[in-house]
Parts: structure tokens; sequence; C-alpha cells
């Protein structure tokens, strides 16, 4: 091998080692500020994009939940009217009171033997409800919070098979639910389920019905049914009939 070839070889040996050497020298340094601020604003386009995204699935989660719910007690509540003749109400022998909760009619179906299972079965979110703590002793069962649904008292199986049974997810603006409250400012809560909201009926079946852009405004339980915004709760509603529609509130949790 020639000199010059000697000297070519060398060249080469000595800029690879340069390159190694800038190399490992970068890696040492890390990455520099400004490639740190890209990588960081990267990062918080990506989640400014995705949390829409998970957030609508989290709605459509918790509006299934409430459904499959709502179902589960519609077979609790006929079998109680199939063995009472009659729903929960303010003069069943448990003695439920008119100023009463919703909770108290839920935990009578654990006192009347007709439920024994998890909790989770009454529960629906909305503004004043927490997930249940799987304590079902005593009274523990349905606490303040676990109850998502507002029941309507004084209903019977013989009534308009269409009317609701059970509602949710019910909402005041001021969070505040006594059942005084409950009767004569029902809101339907359109954050919850994605503009939506859930209603068990008489006859068993759980219908869905969007939220009227009108009801937070108007502070009603305004509903679009028929392409019409529809005040479901209100008596004038025809549906009713000569029945005063009345909600029991569930107990708000802490």
């Amino acid at each position: 091998m020639s000199a010059m070839q000697f000297g070519k070889t060398d060249i080469n040996i000595q800029n690879k080692i340069h390159t190694m050497k800038m190399t490992k020298n970068k890696l040492a340094k890390g990455f520099t500020l400004v490639e740190l601020l890209v990588v960081i604003a990267i990062i918080a386009a990506l989640a400014a994009l995705s949390t829409p995204v998970v957030l609508k699935q989290q709605k459509k989660a918790s509006l299934a939940q409430a459904v499959n719910n709502a179902k589960q007690l519609g077979y609790l509540f006929k079998d109680f009217d199939d063995t009472y003749g009659a729903y929960p109400t303010a003069a069943d022998e448990f003695g439920l009171g008119a100023s009463g909760s919703a909770n108290l009619v839920m935990e009578k179906l654990y006192d009347a033997g007709f439920y024994d299972g998890d909790e989770e079965v009454f529960y629906a979110k909305t503004q004043f409800s927490k997930k249940p703590d799987g304590d079902e002793v005593g009274t523990a069962r349905c606490a303040a919070g676990e109850v998502g649904f507002g029941y309507m008292t004084g209903m019977s199986a013989s009534d308009n098979s269409g009317l609701p049974l059970l509602i949710t997810p019910q909402g005041l603006g001021d969070g505040s639910l006594t059942n005084a409250a409950a009767s004569a400012a029902l809101t339907f809560d359109s954050r919850q389920f994605g503009g939506s909201m859930v209603y068990l009926e008489i006859s068993g079946a759980v219908k869905t019905l969007p939220i009227s852009a009108a009801a937070a405004s108007l502070g009603t339980a305004q509903v679009t049914r028929g392409g019409a915004s529809v005040d479901l709760m209100a008596a004038a509603n025809t549906d009713w009939g000569a029945i005063v529609p009345t909600v029991i509130a569930a107990t708000p949790g802490p």
C-alpha cells in the first residue's frame, strides 16, 4: 500500500473519530431549550385535540350506564307492583313520607326483599351524585349521593304506560335539591350525558330524549320530542291527564 493510501486511511479514521466525539458530546448535552419547547408544544397540541374526544366518550359511557341501570330498576319496581299492587308511595307500609327522598324509595327495595345486590344499580351520574362505596349494610345503603334518579311518586301501573317513573339527570342551577324545590323547579342537566336525559317508563321501557336548549333559560324540564320543545314534567302536558307530576329528588352527596 502506498504512502498516499495510508494518508487517506488515516484521514478517514480521524474523521470518524471526530464524528463520534461530536455525537457523544451532543448526546451528553441532551436537548436544547428550543428542542424542549418544540416537544412541549407538540404534546400540548395533542392533549388539546384529544381532550374533547375523551370527554365525549365519558359522557357516552355515563349515558349507557344510566340507561342500563334504569332497565334493571324497571324490573325491581315491576316486582314490587306485582307483589303489593302499587309502587312505593307516601302512604305505603314502609312509611315513606312526602318529605322522603328517592334514596329512601330505593332502600325500601332492599328492605322488602326485592333486591340484595350491589347498590351501583341505583347510580347515575348527576351534578349531586357520587360513585357508591359498595357498603350495603343497614343505613349505609343508598347513602346521600349514591342514587342518581329522581322518583315520580304517586304513580300506578295502570297509568299511561308512557309516563316516566324514574328520571335523570335531574339538576337545579344552584345545586339545591330539596324535595320542595325539585318538583317546583325541576330541570335536566345537559352537561352529564352529552345533552340527553333518561327516563324509565311505567311500561318498563327506557327512553332518552335531547334536552332542549331552552331548558336552562326557562328553568324547566324542557326536552325535544317530535321536533318540538316540550316540558316533560309540566302538569299542563296532556300526557299526564289528571295526574299532577310530583318528583321525589335524590339526596345530594357531600
